[in-house]
């Protein structure tokens, strides 16, 4: 059985957690007011692009197995967040062992936490990882270069996993899928339209942009779902520690009155032996 004095330190420590885990909690909510804002502003600047040419890469139930395929999963660096990067490393398991070892498959990652969860099991599918992402502010250019990444690795699909931020406690993983540039240059394709300069060329460069274009949309919808999954993980972990200090406190209570009670006995029994 605990002492008073071990029930004390367990008290004062408890205490000083639910005063880390509230402050967490506001800066989370600070920062998801903002990330939400800058996610909804760039929802139609994402979108955008996709619906023009989704009719022309996005693949189909129809279309056979792809031989390469390219993933980039977004995770965070930073923990205490919930289940967004659990669910990230899940999924992308999910996503190799549905196809084979007979398809080649690369890995990129975007956050430390997710290559952690990796490593034991698929490390050798692993072909990068980009750490601190989040430092500063997630800009058009930091998604163009991961799209180039992206399109320096030769494969027949490249998927873009990431958490789709729905509510603030409803987040899903998405799996965002296109073939490779090659199709835009099979014939007939986007003939009703004329091109300044050679075809071959604006195409890929329009699929590029496109692709920077989801890239940073999807960045931006997992950094959102990481600041609310932190802000409900802090208020759930405050809650839970104040529910801990509530019964602490109670067993700290009756130990010490125990000693005190004890400690009179003993008194009034000397006493009464003189």
């Amino acid at each position: 059985m605990p002492s008073v004095k071990d029930l004390g330190k367990r008290l004062k420590s408890v205490t000083s957690t639910v005063k880390i885990t509230k402050a967490m909690k506001m800066v989370a909510a600070s920062k998801l007011r903002q990330a939400e804002a800058n996610m909804k502003a760039a929802r139609p600047f994402a979108s955008s692009m996709q619906g023009f040419l989704s009719e022309h890469i996005q693949p189909v139930e129809d279309d056979a197995k792809p031989k390469s395929v390219t993933f980039l999963a977004i995770s965070s660096d930073k923990g205490l967040c919930g289940g967004i990067n659990s669910k990230a490393v899940k999924q992308v398991k999910l996503e190799l062992a549905a196809l084979g070892d007979d398809v080649s498959t690369e890995v990129l990652l975007v956050g430390s936490k997710a290559r952690d969860g990796l490593m034991r099991s698929h490390a050798k599918r692993i072909s990068i990882s980009y750490d601190e992402t989040y430092r500063g502010a997630v800009t058009f250019s930091l998604a163009s270069y991961l799209a180039e990444e992206m399109l320096a690795k030769p494969a027949e699909n490249f998927t873009i996993l990431y958490n789709k931020f729905k509510s603030v406690i409803n987040f899903d993983i998405t799996a965002l899928t296109y073939k490779s540039p090659e199709v835009l240059e099979g014939s007939g394709v986007m003939d009703e339209y004329e091109f300044e300069g050679q075809k071959e060329q604006v195409l890929a460069d329009m699929y590029q942009f496109n692709l920077a274009c989801s890239l940073y949309g999807c960045i931006l919808e997992n950094c959102t779902s990481e600041q609310a999954s932190r802000m409900t993980a802090m208020d759930s972990a405050s809650t839970n520690a104040t529910e801990m200090i509530a019964r602490l406190q109670l067993q700290y209570n009756r130990l010490r009155q125990a000693k005190i009670t004890t400690e009179l006995t003993e008194i009034v029994a000397g006493a009464e032996s003189v």
